[in-house]
């Protein structure tokens, strides 16, 4: 992969140029996501005028609606038909992580190579397997905010797109995808943590997207970092890098944990499945 003759190597080359601008050529967020987050810029903002302008763009509008109707969000079997019931039931918080996780599914969908699709469709489930899980583990090991969690868990493979997207150019890529597999190993955290960078997020997620695959947790959980490498270890079979896989039960070994997973499986699938739609 050293040798400056080889596809990987310019690959590598051309992505080092491109982290070094001023602004990422990368299509991270739909429109749909753009026009949430920054209705959700204004403090004043409230359902009724956020309903309105999530109901510009159907995909979004039906994707929240369907997850306000979920069982893990609506135990009591009641329900909404409206996008505006469905922001006050999901919260705000929420509204922006559907629109990301909408915005995941366009980029998996937009992958122009055949040989690529396999790659995103796998960073794209895994996505929102650990999304899932993060917010579960949030909600009853933690004091961390379950839809900051969600969100964090929805964009920690946010790199695997990013050098995917990039790959795109390199036909040769196509025809080593152990070597792709290898270079997404490797670089996805630190450009994952590049690319939120860019887009001004907390310290805290650009933190948790860097640290994901240390495989390292505290216990009780503390922080975003906590819960996100935690949420990756319980989802790796999903993992989309073969290599970097782990058996969970070999890793997770306190019983408060193990236990608050078994009990959550139905509300993990639940979550995963609104995700995706």
């Amino acid at each position: 992969m050293n040798d400056a003759h080889t596809p990987a190597f310019r690959f590598l080359q051309d992505i080092a140029a491109n982290l070094s601008r001023e602004k990422l050529v990368f299509p991270t967020f739909s429109q749909a996501t753009i026009k949430v987050r920054t209705a959700l810029e204004d403090p004043d903002i409230d359902a009724e005028r956020l309903g309105k302008i999530v109901s510009t763009e159907p995909l979004l509008a039906a994707r929240l609606v369907q997850m306000a109707n979920s069982a893990a969000l609506n135990p009591g079997g009641k329900p909404v038909g409206d996008v505006r019931s469905a922001i006050l039931r999901v919260g705000l918080s929420s509204v922006r992580s559907v629109a990301v996780a909408v915005a995941l599914e366009q980029l998996r969908d937009g992958a122009q190579s055949p040989a690529m699709r396999p790659f995103a469709e796998a960073a794209w489930r895994h996505s929102l397997q650990v999304a899932a899980i993060a917010y579960v583990l949030a909600k009853r090991l933690s004091r961390i905010n379950p839809d900051e969690a969600l969100f964090a868990g929805l964009v920690h493979d946010i790199g695997h797109f990013y050098l995917l997207s990039r790959a795109s150019a390199y036909p040769e890529m196509e025809q080593n995808p152990e070597e792709l597999a290898e270079i997404l190993g490797q670089w996805h955290a630190s450009i994952g943590q590049a690319v939120l960078h860019d887009l001004h997020v907390s310290d805290a997620l650009i933190e948790a997207v860097g640290e994901h695959e240390n495989r390292h947790y505290r216990s009780p959980l503390r922080s975003l970092s906590d819960i996100v490498s935690l949420a990756n270890i319980a989802a790796s079979k999903t993992n989309p890098v073969p290599s970097l896989r782990v058996d969970p039960v070999s890793v997770i070994k306190e019983p408060d944990i193990v236990d608050a997973l078994n009990d959550a499986r139905g509300e993990i699938v639940a979550l995963a499945t609104t995700l995706r739609g």
